[in-house]
């Protein structure tokens, strides 16, 4: 029982001595053409085997010490150094001319990575086991093919390949479409989490099995190339191995180095056609370009690995540094939320985000990048404890990272989101104040011309006939006249007062702001609350608008919580201080529900603060509620 941890730490220096191995030989047989003068080099790359070895060799060796992959592992480093062997043993017999040893190693060595990559590979996904039961006899078959053709090869008299021996190909038909069937099988008994995870390696598997068959020689290369990076990536987005940063650079080190493999063909080929094939200078031409090229290279590729796997979490101080610019350079808060979406949609790879502007339920703006669906996770926007909007994040299931993420990037669209439906909120408030308006000079033409207007036409006309009456000599029907001309001009004046009143409330001309506050309000009324009013700092001389709308919210205020607030007692305060008048409106009742919607009382009492560039806000007092509001005072000079 001991002696098998100890066994699989051995096993890890091994795989990476073999995946060295795998790694050594390709570089090899790249140098080798290059120093005996050869133009052969373009022909190597006729076959995927210089990708295939280095890819599979080392992720095979990073899955070997992983306990539940160790199988995966060594089979991934099987076809590696298959592949290597082949790799090196045609660039060794093509230099040598055709040496026996060679070219009897490159006849058969590419047949067990091609048949364990068609028929074997997708039997075992993810873990290297095939399935329980009648399916592990495929599997069984599938080995011995890949055994005894490449024995067949190997043996001298055998033939030069396996497709010229009668039934082979129908028998590999057979095991490919074996293998695939095994892997659909695996895939449909599985969970969601495990679907997900053999979604993205058995894609690899897929696109490397088809472009053997299918695709030309360079369609092939970048084909095999699906496996290791649909294991990365099954890994990373979806825990397959629960391991993250091995693989990253793992998956960037394979990509290095055929990138790495490929400058230094083209450039060696290049130097060699412009040097002269026995020049000896190509190899080092090409060795220093690489040198050049490698640094840069390297930075390059991982960031894109670590942008393909990771997204944004990787580095996420970027993508809230990216998301902050965006926000600060927008010209309107509506831009602001339609870059911020952008920048989160494409920072996280996420297939649509929405960022919606004010409360559930009345939302005032909608900004979006990408497609949002109905089934799009809807996430809080709470700023000052109060919700201001709603992001949207639509696309795959996300890593926890991702996740923790998002929450963290919400808070930064909260702002802007507020933004947005404050905006919106003045834009209604200046429409409202100017339809107000209208309607209130609509209101005082139609009584001063259907109210005041006939009154004061009937005491012109009353006094003109009281007059004639007088010319007449009929005294006693001038007098009766004249005292309808009284009543009539009384009636105008109470008219007059009418129509005073709802401009401005006489009772501050009168009494001031505190005493009509305290003359306007429900005082000690029996069955309500004891309203307390108090005044304190400099409140006379105040600019008529400010008076006006600090007696409006306060007598809203008051009026609010003797109808909803259930409480013993209100206390209105009024403050005048040197740049302001602050009201504040505290009771000790129920306080806010809390699933509260702004009515038309709260919403009048913020525009009118609005509107002389104050604000007013309403809290819960835990317990009861407070209603303040500042309004900005002009000295008069």
């Amino acid at each position: 029982m001991r002696s098998r941890p100890s066994s699989s730490r051995a096993a890890v220096p091994v795989a990476r001595l073999l995946a060295a191995v795998a790694c050594l030989a390709t570089a090899v047989a790249l140098v080798l053409p290059l120093l005996t003068g050869g133009d052969w080099l373009r022909q190597l790359f006729d076959t995927p085997e210089p990708v295939l070895a280095p890819s599979f060799g080392l992720v095979g060796a990073l899955l070997v010490g992983v306990p539940a992959a160790r199988r995966l592992g060594w089979l991934l480093l099987a076809v590696g150094l298959s592949a290597a062997a082949y790799v090196l043993a045609t660039s060794w017999s093509t230099a040598t001319g055709g040496a026996t040893a060679a070219d009897w190693l490159r006849s058969w060595a590419w047949v067990p990575a091609f048949l364990l990559v068609t028929t074997v590979l997708p039997q075992v996904l993810p873990f290297g086991v095939p399935l329980p039961g009648r399916w592990r006899l495929p599997w069984a078959a599938a080995l011995a093919l890949t055994l005894v053709t490449t024995a067949g090869l190997a043996l001298p008299g055998g033939p030069r390949t396996p497709f010229a021996v009668p039934g082979f190909a129908p028998v590999l038909a057979v095991g490919v479409l074996t293998a695939l069937v095994s892997l659909g099988v695996r895939v449909r008994r599985g969970g969601p989490d495990e679907r997900r995870q053999l979604g993205w390696a058995g894609y690899g598997v897929a696109i490397a099995v088809a472009t053997t068959f299918l695709a030309p020689w360079w369609g092939v290369a970048l084909g095999v190339l699906a496996v290791p990076a649909g294991l990365a990536v099954a890994a990373l987005r979806y825990r397959l191995y629960a391991i993250d940063a091995l693989v990253a650079r793992t998956l960037a080190g394979a990509v290095l180095f055929g990138l790495t493999a490929l400058v230094y063909a083209a450039v060696a080929g290049w130097a060699g056609a412009l040097l002269g094939a026995r020049s000896g200078a190509a190899p080092f031409v090409a060795a220093f370009a690489v040198a050049l090229a490698f640094q840069p290279a390297r930075t390059q590729v991982e960031r894109g690995v670590e942008r393909l796997l990771y997204g944004g979490r990787r580095d996420p101080y970027a993508l809230l540094t990216r998301l902050d610019e965006a926000l600060r350079s927008a010209g309107t808060p509506r831009e602001a939320l339609r870059e911020g979406a952008a920048v989160v949609a494409g920072g996280l790879g996420l297939a649509g985000v929405a960022v919606e502007a004010g409360p559930p339920g009345a939302v005032r703006t909608r900004e979006q990048a990408g497609e949002v669906d109905d089934d799009a996770e809807r996430i809080p926007l709470v700023l000052h404890g109060e919700p201001v909007g709603t992001l949207l994040v639509a696309g795959r299931r996300r890593h926890p990272a991702d996740v923790r993420l998002v929450h963290d990037l919400a808070g930064r669209l909260a702002a802007a989101a507020y933004a947005e439906r404050a905006a919106a909120e003045l834009r209604d408030s200046r429409e409202r104040l100017l339809e107000a308006r209208e309607e209130e000079r609509r209101r005082l033409r139609r009584d001063l011309h259907d109210g005041l207007g006939p009154q004061l036409s009937a005491v012109v006309m009353t006094l003109d006939t009281a007059a004639s009456a007088l010319r007449r000599g009929d005294g006693e029907r001038a007098g009766v006249l004249v005292t309808a001309a009284s009543t009539h001009a009384a009636d105008a004046v109470v008219d007059v007062r009418r129509l005073v009143h709802g401009l401005r409330p006489p009772a501050l001309d009168d009494l001031g702001l505190v005493g009509a506050l305290r003359a306007g309000v429900p005082v000690g009324a029996e069955g309500g609350p004891r309203v307390v009013v108090e005044g304190v700092g400099d409140l006379d001389d105040l600019p008529a608008a400010v008076e006006v709308a600090a007696f409006r919210i306060a007598q809203e205020a008051v009026h609010n919580a003797v109808r909803h607030a259930r409480a013993g007692q209100v206390l209105v305060r009024v403050a005048g201080r040197d740049d302001d008048v602050e009201v504040d409106v505290v009771d000790d009742g129920v306080g806010l529900p809390e699933q509260r919607t702004a009515g038309v009382g709260l919403a009048s009492m913020r525009e009118r603060a609005a509107e002389l560039g104050g604000h007013c806000e309403v809290t819960d007092g835990s317990p009861g509620t407070r209603v303040r509001a500042v309004l900005p005072r002009q000295r008069r000079s």
